[in-house]
């Protein structure tokens, strides 16, 4: 197995605020993306935490249910503020998604919005998830009771998620949970399945004329690995830079990738 990751900066952004992180260590590959919101101050800080803080919890346990992982998350990133007492209190505003192969058996549980792919000799399987109020649902807000209960007062607030095999919507493949409910996703990792997730970003990308991209057609761009040595995740992404250089392409937004090959 290998695993690699990469985040670039959106144009519309002074710093980047997603961060990656993947590897594989001691029979156990991860890929984690965290995407800060940008509404919050110093989430660029923040997002790096919870990755790493994520990967923490990989480390003591790969057997927590999502409600568990993420709550043990939450609380040993927020540690940061007791080292950090001047960092901003909602610096932990960021998605988290999080996907690990280990004994052919893979999990992936996403808190918040962005792109699930697994993709096989049979074909590529996607679940994009989306917040209807385009406000994510963050583990951060465990921390304060006020804001979870201004978060649950938005209105048309859900959390969409749309299943894709091969580009095509599957019949069923469109569905809706509450917010603070994470996507779980679970299977079977078989030799040369690729696993990956990715921010958000991936909806921001636009043409040259500036008309929009839509995201299941860039996930080709993003996982079409030429082989997989060493950093391949971002070899294929400074690929499709320059592709997105010459023809005139942007995102506005910050993208972030993260992948497992079994």
């Amino acid at each position: 197995m290998n695993a690699d990751s990469t985040f670039q900066i959106g144009k519309d952004h002074i710093l980047c605020e997603d961060y990656a992180l993947a590897k594989v260590e001691a029979g156990l590959a991860y890929a984690i993306v965290c995407d800060g919101c940008s509404a919050s101050p110093e989430v660029d800080f923040g997002a790096r935490a919870m990755a790493h803080s994520a990967k923490r919890t990989l480390r003591l346990c790969t057997e927590y249910g999502s409600e568990k992982f993420g709550e043990v998350t939450i609380r040993n990133a927020a540690r940061v503020f007791d080292i950090f007492p001047h960092l901003h209190p909602q610096a932990l505003d960021a998605t988290l998604l999080v996907t690990w192969v280990m004994n052919n058996e893979f999990t992936a549980y996403l808190y918040g919005d962005g792109v699930f792919v697994h993709k096989t000799k049979l074909g590529v399987l996607t679940h994009h998830v989306h917040l209807t109020s385009g406000a994510p649902d963050y583990l951060s807000y465990s921390l304060d009771q006020s804001r979870t209960e201004s978060y649950n007062k938005l209105e048309d607030n859900r959390k969409e998620i749309v299943h894709r095999v091969n580009g095509e919507l599957q019949q069923g493949g469109e569905f809706a949970y509450a917010p603070f409910q994470p996507l779980v996703i679970k299977g079977i990792a078989e030799e040369g399945d690729i696993i990956a997730v990715i921010s958000d970003g991936i909806n921001s990308f636009r043409k040259s004329d500036d008309t929009s991209l839509d995201w299941k057609d860039l996930v080709g761009e993003f996982t079409g690995f030429k082989n997989f040595e060493g950093e391949f995740v971002q070899r294929r992404v400074s690929a499709f830079k320059r592709k997105c250089i010459k023809d005139g392409m942007t995102h506005s937004d910050d993208i972030s990738i993260a992948a497992i090959h079994v």
